[in-house]
């Protein structure tokens, strides 16, 4: 079963271009899912009142069409099924005509606060879905493997302010998709030029005791192999694509 929600692209979704962001996008992603699950009666209070909640371990996002400033939109999502202690899910941004605009895939992890460990969805909160086949990639997000690689070419620093926690006191999933959007334009790597398709693995929380994060590439044309790191952890890697070769 699909979930919509009509949306207009707000002041605060949008940059200077009067493009909407990456960040504003996972971020619509997230509250979509989270609708999503509250809906079927799976929602963030129930579970944690079980004592589990979903963390987001990989995401991937494609701009097929920019929307703008003002565009008056309809956000989609469906579940594609669970598979032991994952959640597959799908996202599109449409005109109200059909027409897509904005692409996205992600992987959840099921996970059970009182042992502290993933663990598998249990029928009685996979039952409350109903599943989509639809998928909008032909290759599988959980298959990607990121590029590893010894020392970054370029890097740069990216101070932790107390927005960038949420309820949970680690910084949110959306804030790590908005430090690789600053990276991007701001280090002088990306300049105007924009993305084109953005993926991300998750690989660790940063929690209150950051102060800052770095975030350093390797570039290969029109690819950036990315990590979020610091000098004793690394928190996710990810890949983006410019549109400029």
């Amino acid at each position: 079963m699909k979930i919509q929600r009509p949306y207009t692209i707000d002041f605060f979704d949008v940059d200077h271009r009067f493009c909407i962001t990456y960040k504003a996008i996972a971020r619509l992603f997230q509250g979509l899912a989270t609708h999503h699950s509250h809906k079927v009666g799976s929602g963030y209070t129930v579970l944690t009142e079980k004592g589990f909640v979903w963390f987001l371990h990989r995401l991937k996002i494609e701009i097929v069409a920019w929307p703008k400033l003002f565009d008056e939109v309809i956000l989609f999502t469906w579940s594609r099924g669970f598979k032991g202690f994952k959640g597959f899910r799908e996202y599109t941004i449409e005109t109200k005509t059909g027409e897509i605009l904005v692409k996205g895939s992600a992987v959840w992890l099921f996970y059970d606060l009182k042992r502290k460990r993933i663990s598998k969805v249990p029928d009685q909160i996979s039952g409350c879905y109903r599943f989509e086949q639809q998928k909008n990639f032909n290759t599988e997000l959980d298959d990607w493997k990121p590029v590893n690689f010894s020392a970054p070419e370029s890097e740069m620093d990216i101070p932790l302010r107390y927005s960038d926690f949420d309820i949970n006191g680690h910084v949110n999933n959306t804030e790590y998709v908005g430090f690789l959007e600053s990276y991007f334009h701001l280090n002088g790597t990306g300049g105007d030029d924009q993305i084109s398709s953005l993926k991300i693995r998750f690989e660790k929380e940063i929690d209150r005791t950051k102060g800052q994060v770095c975030v350093g590439s390797k570039r290969e044309k029109n690819q950036y192999h990315c990590r979020i790191y610091d000098a004793s952890s690394r928190f996710a890697q990810a890949h983006m694509i410019s549109k400029t070769p």
